[in-house]
């Protein structure tokens, strides 16, 4: 689902619920506040996930705000929706006042020529020129990510968006389908493709190109893919010796 705010790109994935008219109506103008309230950060996104519990009739919601340089994120739960929504959007304010007063100034700077970067960057014609085409050519898979991480927010909205499009996508999401995993599995893709990928066509273009073949390959194997991608994970984030 999507919000029209202003500034700010808003998704709101829901699992076993739904936000009726009247709650989307009260929930707009929060969401109109914390845009304006990040309006001077260029690329920020804001993904709520919004679950229904059962077992213990309770609502959940989860949000991720991303920022240069860093990502908020809180959650808030209750047992009516309202609360539940009202509840988290008020934390993120709050975590946004705190981030507006020691905001991470060179990420800010890189953040303000993102729209340069997905527009004017195109892959190097040889397959192997650059840092990242080596990491891809020695089969370097921790340095290809982080070569790539600057694209990772970005990736990441484009696959909850993505999420919300396929059903079947949206029924797995929280149960056997992690957010995370789905993004792994468009870097592992990449990584795959890397030196076979046209030259011609810009990084972003070709990274949002590998968005939905990602997403049904861990659909069709979602035991082997989840754990190619916690592989992954572990292989990134450990330590150079």
């Amino acid at each position: 689902m999507q919000f029209p705010v202003d500034h700010l790109q808003v998704e709101i994935i829901t699992k076993d619920c739904t936000i009726p008219p009247d709650e989307r109506a009260r929930l707009q103008p929060l969401l109109q506040s914390l845009a304006d309230s990040v309006n001077a950060f260029p690329d920020a996104g804001l993904q709520m996930e919004v679950i229904y519990h059962s077992h213990s009739e309770t609502y959940h919601v989860e949000a991720r705000l991303a920022l240069p340089g860093r990502s908020l994120f809180t959650s808030d739960k209750d047992a009516y929706l309202d609360c539940a929504l009202q509840g988290c959007a008020h934390k993120m304010m709050r975590k946004v006042e705190t981030y507006r007063q020691h905001p991470v100034k060179e990420a800010v700077e890189t953040a303000g020529r993102r729209e340069a970067l997905d527009r004017d960057i195109v892959a190097p014609e040889a397959p192997d020129a650059g840092p990242i085409g080596r990491a891809a050519e020695e089969g370097d898979y921790r340095r290809f990510r982080i070569g790539l991480t600057g694209y990772e927010d970005w990736i990441r909205l484009r696959v909850g968006r993505l999420v919300q499009r396929i059903p079947e996508a949206q029924a797995q999401l929280g149960k056997d389908l992690r957010l995370g995993d789905l993004v792994e599995e468009v870097y592992l893709s990449a990584f795959e493709e890397f030196t076979h990928r046209p030259t011609e066509v810009p990084l972003s273009d070709w990274l949002e190109g590998l968005i939905e073949p990602s997403i049904r390959a861990v659909l069709r194997h979602p035991t082997e893919e989840a754990e190619a991608a916690s592989m992954a994970r572990t292989l990134r984030e450990t330590p150079v010796a």
